[in-house]
Parts: structure tokens; C-alpha cells; sequence
């Protein structure tokens, strides 16, 4: 008998049943970004996408029509990377080409708007009540030794930067609102890509407290000091810009969450906040929908400056989370799951469960195909239970025997 057409058949059933299996895979695969300023070999000795430049060094932004500067930053740009300004105006980065990097206007982020209510009550899934006796805002950083030349008298001092006193101005003043604070210094040195996984550990441990928010507190590093410098409330400060993970199944929440930051700041703290951008990297921000990383001023500025940025923000933070000082008690709405999202590894299991179910769907229609009944499966099984998997082991066996001959 020509059993040529059904194994033909038999074939096309297989094709379609992995078909079908690379569905949910598709899901598992981040999307594949074009290329960076970093070569492919140092990102991937550098371990993520989360790099930055020397301080000094930048990325200027312009306009890809007209060439008008648009943005400047120490963090390395990718095509795929957005920004927020000031202005609410949202650009797409389409090319990058050495130290410059060209965008396109996408468009207003119309979801940036202040909403009445927050007046009198958090704002929409954002809030929080009481703190239980734990903490109520967190505070770390991933680059410990980064510092203000003005003040500190170098741009880097290792585990000890001026940055740790940006960190602490924006904790005391929480503290002083009656906010329970966690304000972590561990050093995560050397400053590099790395150092995200190494904070991530501090990051899981602060977590265990179940925290309300998860911040992140860095500086930039472009050269020019007036970028970030503004006078608010009659203070010289730097503004602060706040960075947000692509890539990271939280970045939709942590992203709103941005954005109705700067719409809180824009009404009652107005010029605090430089813009959002929207990074290739994770940035640890997985661990939580309300992980946020702040860029306060850049390396050029007066540390003083930076501090007092900080603590505006720390001003006005606690009302938009409808935080309550810790005497007060109450429930905690705080970040509850310092791993993966709730439902996540259901899912993968589910969907390896539908991988394997296809798979072996696929193999059962093969084999119907080419014996032509369900008896016919039965007899080809045991023949295979008998025959190939014997042959298979009998043949390791002779190969063995074969070598101590």
C-alpha cells in the first residue's frame, strides 16, 4: 500500500499543529528592537539595555524634519525609546546615529490630565491608606557613587555619592509629613548595566515591606547645568525626570503611574518635573506597578539644588498617594509582590500546557492519518514500545559493547 499521500498529509498536520504552538511562544519573545549605539557584544557582556554614558557625555535629540533640538540625555537611546517633555508633547525615536538621535512627534499624551477628585481623594488606582506599621514609600539607588562636581568635587565617588543626600532630602521630608520611610543605601558599585541586577536584590528585600512606591533616585549626567535648573516656589532647584521600563510586563501601570505624577506636580508643584522618558530596559520596575526612577538634575548642578528639588517632590508625593502619616494606622495598599505579577507563572504554566497538548494533538492526527484507524494507533504504539524504543536502547547497548571490544 502507498502510504506516500498520507505521510504527506500527516506532515501538513504537523506544520499546522506548530502553527498553532508558536502562537503563545510569540507572547514569551520580546519583541526584537533595532540597533543602539552599543554594540550587540557589549550588551550583551553588560547584561541589559539599562546603560548610560560617561558623565559629560550625552544624546542629543532633534526634531527628524527640521532639526530642531528636542531633548538631551546621559542615558543611551534606542530606537523604539520615547519622551514626555514638559509640555506633554510625545516623541518616537526612529534613528540613532553616534551621539545624536532623531524623533518624531507622535502625538499629546492626553491621559496626563488632573483630575478634580485627587483634591479630596487618590488618584484613580493609585491610592493607599494607613501603612500597618510598614513603609509606605521606599527609597534605593542603583548607582550609589553618583554625585554633583559643584558641591561633591567629582562626578563619581564610589558608595558614597551625593546622591545618597538627594535620596535622604527626599526622605526626611516624607518622614516629616509622618510617612514611613525605607531610605536604603546599599552600593550596588561599579557603575554599570550590572548594577540593576545587583540593586534588584535591595529592591526585593525593600519590597518585603510592602511599600506603597518603589523609588529609584539617580542624577543625569549631561554637561549643560541649565538644563535641569528651575526656580519653583521661590527656590532654586533641579527639576527631576522620571524614566519608566519598556520592557517589563508592568510598564503600562508604572507608565500611568508617571503620568499622573507629572500631571499632580504640573498643578501644585509647577516646573518640578522635566518630562518621562520611556526607556529599552526593565529597570527593575517588574517588581511592582508603582517602581519609578527619578533623575534628579544632572552632575553639573549644585547637590543643594537637587535636594531641593527632592524635597518639593516629597512635598506634594504623599497627597497624590493618599498617604496617611503611620500614627494614623489603616490598611496598606502597598506592593504586595516583589516577584512576578500575580497570575504570571499560572500563565506560563498554561501555556506550556497548551504547547503540550498541541504537540501531542498533532502526533495523535499523524498517526491516525497514516494507519487509517484508532486500533491501527493502538498497534503502531506497541510496535513502537516494542520494536524502535528496543532497536533504540539495543543499539546503545551494541555501540557500548562495541567500545570495550
Amino acid at each position: 500500500m502507498n502510504r506516500r499521500p498520507q505521510l504527506i498529509f500527516g506532515i501538513i498536520i504537523m506544520v499546522f499543529g506548530l502553527g498553532l504552538m508558536s502562537v503563545p511562544l510569540i507572547r514569551l519573545i520580546p519583541a526584537v528592537q533595532q540597533a543602539s549605539t552599543i554594540p550587540f557584544l557589549d550588551r550583551l557582556a553588560s547584561g541589559g539595555f539599562e546603560q548610560e554614558l560617561k558623565a559629560g557625555e550625552y544624546i542629543s535629540v532633534v526634531d527628524e524634519k527640521t532639526g530642531a533640538a528636542l531633548d538631551m540625555t546621559g542615558r543611551v537611546v534606542y530606537v523604539g525609546d520615547e519622551f514626555i517633555n514638559e509640555n506633554n508633547e510625545q516623541y518616537r525615536i526612529t534613528k540613532v546615529r553616534g551621539d545624536q538621535a532623531f524623533a518624531k512627534k507622535t502625538g499629546v499624551a492626553s491621559d496626563i490630565v488632573y483630575k478634580d477628585e485627587w483634591d479630596t481623594a487618590p488618584a484613580a488606582g493609585i491610592g493607599s491608606a494607613g501603612s500597618n506599621g510598614k513603609a509606605q514609600i521606599a527609597i534605593y539607588h542603583t548607582h550609589t557613587d553618583e554625585s554633583y562636581v559643584p558641591t561633591d568635587g567629582a562626578e563619581s565617588k564610589p558608595a558614597e555619592g551625593g546622591i545618597l543626600k538627594v535620596g535622604s532630602s527626599l526622605a526626611e521630608k516624607l518622614k516629616a509629613k509622618g510617612i514611613t520611610v525605607l531610605d536604603d543605601k546599599t552600593p550596588h558599585e561599579p557603575h554599570d548595566a550590572n548594577a540593576y541586577h545587583r540593586s534588584r536584590k535591595t529592591a526585593v528585600r525593600l519590597l518585603k515591606e510592602s511599600p506603597v512606591a518603589l523609588l529609584d533616585v539617580h542624577r543625569d549626567g549631561v554637561p549643560d547645568p541649565e538644563f535641569y535648573k528651575e526656580t519653583v516656589e521661590g527656590e532654586d532647584i533641579t527639576k527631576i525626570r522620571m524614566v519608566v521600563g519598556r520592557q517589563n510586563p508592568k510598564m503600562a501601570t508604572n507608565l500611568q503611574f508617571a503620568k499622573d505624577i507629572k500631571a499632580y506636580m504640573d498643578k501644585h508643584k509647577p516646573g518640578l518635573i522635566k518630562g518621562i522618558f520611556i526607556g529599552k530596559g526593565n529597570y527593575n520596575q517588574d517588581l511592582g506597578p508603582k517602581a519609578i526612577l527619578l533623575e534628579v538634575g544632572t552632575h553639573t548642578n549644585k547637590r543643594e539644588s537637587a535636594e531641593d528639588g527632592a524635597a518639593l517632590f516629597a512635598d506634594a508625593f504623599p497627597n497624590l498617594l493618599n498617604l496617611k502619616p503611620a500614627a494614623e494606622g489603616g490598611g496598606a495598599g502597598g506592593i504586595t509582590t516583589p516577584g512576578e505579577t500575580p497570575g504570571q507563572s499560572g500563565s506560563a504554566w498554561s501555556t506550556l500546557g497548551w504547547i503540550v497538548g498541541i504537540v501531542l494533538a498533532a502526533g495523535a492526527i499523524f498517526l491516525f492519518v497514516s494507519t487509517g484507524s484508532i486500533k491501527g494507533v493502538t498497534s503502531k504504539l506497541g510496535e513502537l514500545r516494542k520494536t524502535e524504543f528496543a532497536n533504540f536502547f539495543g543499539l546503545k547497548k551494541d555501540s557500548k559493547r562495541d567500545k570495550e571490544e
